[in-house]
C-alpha cells in the first residue's frame, strides 16, 4: 500500500503539472487527484485547504531544486573560493535542468511566487525556501547583499528563457549567461600588494 509521505509527494508532483498545463485557476483539489490517477477526495484528505495545497507544492519545488543543485555539485563544498569553473559547470547543468525536463516545475514555481493570493496564503514557506537559497548563495558569494542580487539575476535569466528562450534550451547561451553571473557573485580577489622594497 501506497505510503502517506509517498502519496503526498505525488499529489504534489501532479498539482505542478496542473499549474503547468492550466495556470493557478485550474489548480483544484479534483484536478490534481484526477492528475495524480487518485481517487476522488484524496488530496483534500492530505491538504484540506488551498493553503497546505500551495505550501507542499512550494516545498516540493524546493526540495527538487535543492537536489539538481546538489548533483550538479557532485558534493563539492560551497564557498567563496570556489574554482569559478566547477561553480560556471554546475549553475549551467542545473539552469538547462530547469529549463529543460524540470520546465514544468519552474513556471508553476514562478507563478506561485509572482501570484499575490498564493504569496499570502504561503508566506510562511516562501520565507522559509527562500531563506534556504538566501544562505547557500552566500556560502558562495561570502556577502548576503551580493547573494541577494545572484537569485534576482538567476530568476531572471530563467523568466527570460522561459518566456523568449529556445527548446530545447541553447546550452552555449546558457553558459555564456552564467559565466556573466558567476563573475558577479563570487567575491573580488584580493588587491596584491606591492612587495616592500629590500634594505641596502
Amino acid at each position: 500500500m501506497e505510503q502517506n509521505t509517498d502519496r503526498k509527494l505525488r499529489l504534489a508532483d501532479a498539482a505542478v503539472e496542473v499549474i503547468d498545463a492550466h495556470g493557478l485557476r485550474g489548480l483544484t483539489h479534483r484536478a490534481v487527484e484526477s492528475q495524480a490517477g487518485l481517487p476522488p477526495g484524496t488530496c483534500s484528505y492530505h491538504f484540506p485547504t488551498r493553503r497546505a495545497l500551495i505550501a507542499a507544492i512550494l516545498q516540493r519545488i524546493a526540495d527538487l531544486d535543492r537536489a539538481d543543485i546538489d548533483n550538479a555539485t557532485a558534493g563539492q563544498a560551497w564557498a567563496p573560493d570556489m574554482d569559478p569553473a566547477i561553480l560556471i559547470d554546475a549553475a549551467t547543468a542545473t539552469l538547462a535542468t530547469w529549463l529543460g525536463p524540470a520546465r514544468a516545475r519552474s513556471r508553476a514555481r514562478l507563478l506561485l511566487m509572482l501570484d499575490r493570493p498564493s504569496q499570502q496564503l504561503a508566506a510562511s514557506t516562501i520565507d522559509s525556501v527562500t531563506a534556504g537559497f538566501r544562505a547557500m548563495a552566500t556560502e558562495v558569494t561570502g556577502d548576503a547583499d551580493r547573494a541577494d542580487l545572484v537569485i534576482a539575476l538567476i530568476d531572471g535569466l530563467v523568466v527570460d528563457e522561459l518566456t523568449t528562450g529556445t527548446t530545447p534550451v541553447d546550452g552555449t547561451r546558457l553558459r555564456d549567461r552564467m559565466t556573466v553571473i558567476v563573475g558577479l557573485a563570487l567575491p573580488p580577489p584580493e588587491p596584491t600588494r606591492p612587495a616592500s622594497p629590500g634594505i641596502t
